[in-house]
């Protein structure tokens, strides 16, 4: 197998992306590059993940249980580091990602022993191949080869391991996938512990675990149903259907429901916790059997109910539900759902939490990029982004909840910006444009674009939108009318940002044209040549991307850099 070994020491301190090394560390290969020219994705010894230069490695060739070993050890130390409340990070990711490839090369080397012959007889200890038939017979067992004992199904596993997992995860408040972790660990040792007739059911049942989440194909729907969050998620949306259609509680209340309406929305919420309990295959099957009219009836529900402590906690499952499920985030997008929290935000001034809430959720609808229904824009134009702008940047910060509501504005402008591919229809800048400064959203704008940070993308998606942050600021930057809003030190900070970027990412990255486009948008748009500003720094980073023939996006590269040169030759000089 092939893993790679320093040739020198390397120290990077300009990026937080590349990994610094001594000579002879030795590094696995979590993506490599075709041209083996500049970059390569690797963990090191200590897992941590980065890029390597290159020049300063070369190729060694080791035995998978080298490997194994390397793995094992970067697990044990990624572990340690995890939090336990966080299975969306990317150290999290990490370590799914590595427990799959220890788990690949752990089933190649055991294929690598079953199929080399044991020639058990050639040994002196004549007692000893018995054993190594005894052992070889129970293994094929365990595999299916022999029909002698019970096979062990999907359906068994899964109804005894949610069983073992909730009490796992009651006692210990370890999130749903944290709880998977553990029994498998438990059941790793206690195959240690027992005799080889029972090691093998545990094994098989080891495997299960670890391929989890099972296919709808391999797994009952009976399964799902009858587990206890699955019962219980379709006895509370049962409950709530019931509320939204008694319209005569809500007009002549006999008695106050409120209370019995709020645990019934806390537990719900809890079930689909991500962070904690939810099982995604048990919720989504829920959601399906009824063809999501559940999330239409409690979208209905938030229409017609007036109290805000309900309306709260339907926000809370409503989030829940996004993070689970993509189809729950689309149906909302084409529901009445944006233009009422469009609304409320703009009615509501003075209750700065309820502001928040409103906010937050309408940033993680928007923040897909998804297209809203054209009924939205009645209520989110130019008057909605100027409040928008005037919460940010005239609020006075006197408390932490004051800087708490800016940074949710910000995120919601970021998010709304990824409604408008063209410049002309903006209405994000239209807004701007009727502002003499932007001082707080500028600030805030380029320490997220010097973190790398985008606050909105929360959802995992398979298609990712922009980065709201470099749509921003390219955005603003494209009209010479709104890119007055960057004082020169602003832009100055950014050139800076621009140069370190185009130094450091790698060629075949497509994140580099977006800097382009950001450096054009720059130089043409401000008055950054009155200054000229690290121009010869910049100029040589243009001319080094012209000579790169590395780059998966070299066509559109260029075309942006002769651009800058066409309309300024002088740059060239």
């Amino acid at each position: 197998y092939e893993m790679l070994q320093a040739l020198y020491d390397y120290k990077d301190t300009s990026s937080e992306r590349t990994l610094d090394f001594k000579m002879n560390d030795e590094f696995f290969i979590y993506r490599d590059v075709a041209d083996k020219k500049s970059w390569c994705l690797v963990i090191n010894d200590t897992g941590d993940l980065g890029y390597v230069p290159y020049n300063y490695v070369k190729t060694i060739y080791v035995k998978d249980t080298h490997v194994l070993n390397f793995l094992d050890k970067c697990l044990s130390t990624v572990q340690q580091k995890l939090d336990v409340n966080d299975n969306c990070s990317a150290k999290y990711k990490l370590y799914e990602s590595l427990l799959r490839r220890q788990k690949k090369f752990k089933q190649k080397l055991s294929y690598n022993t079953l199929d080399t012959p044991i020639e058990c007889k050639t040994v002196d200890k004549g007692n000893q191949s018995e054993v190594y038939d005894k052992i070889l017979d129970e293994t094929k067992n365990s595999i299916g080869v022999s029909n002698k004992s019970k096979e062990i199904t999907i359906p068994d596993v899964y109804e005894v391991v949610q069983q073992v997992r909730i009490n796992v995860r009651n006692h210990t408040g370890l999130s749903y996938n944290f709880s998977q972790v553990a029994v498998s660990v438990v059941i790793q040792y206690l195959s240690d512990l027992v005799d080889e007739s029972a090691k093998s059911s545990l094994n098989g049942i080891r495997e299960i675990i670890d391929a989890f989440p099972p296919t709808s194909a391999t797994l009952p729907v009976e399964c799902l149903e009858n587990t206890k969050d699955g019962k219980c998620m379709q006895q509370l949306l049962e409950y709530l259907t019931a509320v939204k259609e008694d319209s005569q509680q809500r007009s002549w209340q006999i008695f106050d429901d409120h209370v019995q309406i709020e645990d019934c929305l806390i537990q719900l919420t809890s079930i689909l916790d991500i962070r904690k309990n939810a099982d995604p295959m048990v919720i989504n099957h829920i959601l399906k059997i009824d063809q999501y009219t559940s999330i239409d009836s409690l979208l209905e529900y938030y229409q017609m109910e007036l109290r805000w402590v309900i309306k709260k906690q339907l926000l809370n499952i409503f989030s829940e539900l996004c993070k689970l499920n993509f189809v729950v985030v689309e149906i909302i997008i084409n529901s009445i759902l944006p233009m009422e929290l469009a609304r409320d935000i703009q009615n509501n001034k003075d209750d700065l939490s309820k502001q928040v809430i409103l906010a937050e959720f309408l940033t993680l609808i928007l923040s897909v990029g998804e297209t809203l229904p054209i009924s939205c824009f009645e209520y989110m134009n130019v008057d909605f982004v100027t409040k928008i702008l005037s919460d940010i940047e005239d609020n006075e910060l006197k408390s932490p909840n004051d800087e708490k509501k800016t940074e949710c504005m910000i995120n919601l402008l970021l998010s709304y910006n990824l409604q408008f591919s063209k410049i002309e229809s903006n209405t994000t800048l239209k807004g701007l444009a009727q502002r003499n400064n932007a001082k707080v959203l500028t600030e805030n704008l380029l320490i997220l674009f010097n973190t790398e940070k985008d606050p909105v993308q929360v959802l995992k998606l398979k298609k990712k939108p922009k980065n709201s942050v470099e749509k921003m600021l390219n955005d603003i930057l494209a009209d010479s009318k709104t890119a007055k809003l960057f004082y020169v030190n602003d832009i100055e900070v950014l050139i800076d940002i621009i140069i370190r970027q185009l130094l450091n990412i790698p060629s075949e990255e497509k994140a580099r044209t977006s800097y382009l486009e950001l450096c054009k948008n720059v130089i043409f748009n401000t008055e950054y040549l009155d200054g000229r500003h690290k121009l010869s720094d910049l100029n040589n980073c243009l001319q080094e991307i012209l000579a790169d023939d590395s780059s998966c996006t070299k066509d559109q590269d260029v075309c942006i850099i002769k651009e800058i040169y066409l309309k300024y030759p002088e740059l060239l000089k």
